[in-house]
């Protein structure tokens, strides 16, 4: 990287899409550090992204350079909207809310895709990153069994507050197979948390769920189906990969 390349980063890190390196030496799975000051010590007031090889700073600095296709695992780049077969029957009513979302349009900030496996609802939700990329916008996109982890794992480092922050202000969260069950108290805690703070802030949330709505959790359920502000789409279409 340039110098200017390298400025650039070091105030623009915060919008990577990024897969955390779980078994990282340095970070523990974090994703972040505190630097250390010129004295040697600690400074707890900082948090950077962590420079071990292939963590948080490796991908962020490919993904600058355009070289993060798919080998990230966490936003598919070729999986946009112009690549879904809007055409395949039982998709159309997802694909259009997905678009609008994507595009901030519409009149709901909170989405939430139901339906069977296969049909293609990962691929909106990467459309939708990929869309809101293109904006200019944060985004993050993780899968629910992931973020319970990285919020474990924080707790190590002492960075589940600063974690928590993140996910609480990024402008979109798309959260991929959200589940019925938390795991622990604690998980179940920092989960509500955090979607709390992104209802109350009005902040874009985007999820996907192979159950029935109607087997959520009662106040998640409200909220998706709170006519105002979100939207429930049923993707009707079956099981296509099995097609191919």
């Amino acid at each position: 990287m340039t110098t200017s390349e390298e400025k650039a980063f070091e105030t623009e890190w915060e919008r990577v899409p990024y897969k955390l390196l779980f078994d990282c030496p340095k970070c523990k799975g974090a994703g972040f550090v505190h630097p250390r000051k010129s004295d040697g010590t600690i400074d707890y007031r900082v948090v950077v992204p962590c420079d071990q090889l292939g963590c948080y700073r490796d991908q962020a600095i490919a993904y600058k350079r355009g070289e993060i296709i798919e080998q990230s695992g966490v936003i598919g780049l070729k999986q946009t909207f112009e690549t879904f077969n809007a055409e395949i029957t039982g998709v159309k009513k997802a694909y259009k809310a997905a678009w609008n979302i994507a595009e901030g349009i519409g009149g709901f900030i909170w989405l939430i895709i139901y339906g069977g496996t296969g049909n293609g609802k990962t691929h909106l939700l990467n459309a939708i990153a990929n869309r809101v990329m293109e904006r200019g916008l944060g985004v993050k996109l993780v899968m629910m069994a992931d973020l319970l982890s990285e919020l474990r794992m924080a707790i190590e480092t002492n960075q589940t507050d600063f974690k928590l922050k993140v996910l609480k202000e990024v402008t979109y969260l798309i959260i991929d197979e959200l589940g019925l069950e938390y795991g622990s108290v604690w998980e179940k805690e920092k989960i509500e948390e955090l979607l709390a703070s992104r209802w109350n802030n009005g902040r874009f949330t985007v999820v996907v769920t192979n159950r029935d709505i109607e087997e959520l959790p009662a106040r998640l359920k409200s909220r998706f189906q709170d006519r105002h502000l979100s939207k429930c789409v049923l993707n009707e279409a079956g099981d296509y990969r099995q097609k191919r």
